[in-house]
């Protein structure tokens, strides 16, 4: 991943997770980013402060990633595994009949999903 599309997801990410608590797996991933850049820039940045300068947290992400690739590694993995679990975490019926539907990255089979192989009477 590039570096500059990784620090921006960071960033991203730890905005959501510090504006909002919306539990489950998603808000625990989101924790995950949020703590190792704590712990990370620990004496260096305070985290909370991204709301007001979230570009100083993107270029304080980038530069550390350029000089240490563990480090990219690790956010890297973070970060996808956050976007794995919210691409998958994003499945809804709005309609009583289930005509609106809405099932992003649904690896499983939902009702009605198979239509062509039923008969209406």
């Amino acid at each position: 991943m590039d570096l500059s599309v990784l620090a921006l997801q960071a960033v991203n990410i730890t905005l959501y997770v510090i504006d909002k608590a919306t539990g489950g797996a998603l808000e625990k991933a989101g924790s995950d980013v949020l703590d190792f850049l704590r712990k990370r820039f620990q004496d260096r940045l305070q985290i909370e402060r991204v709301k007001e300068e979230p570009k100083l947290l993107q270029a304080a992400i980038v530069s550390e990633a350029e000089s240490d690739k563990k480090f990219q590694e690790d956010l890297e993995r973070l970060v996808n595994r956050y976007q794995q679990l919210q691409n998958t975490s994003n499945v809804s019926q709005t309609t009583e009949s289930g005509v609106n539907q809405n099932l992003n990255s649904n690896s499983g089979t939902v009702i009605g999903q198979q239509i062509g192989k039923q008969f209406f009477r």
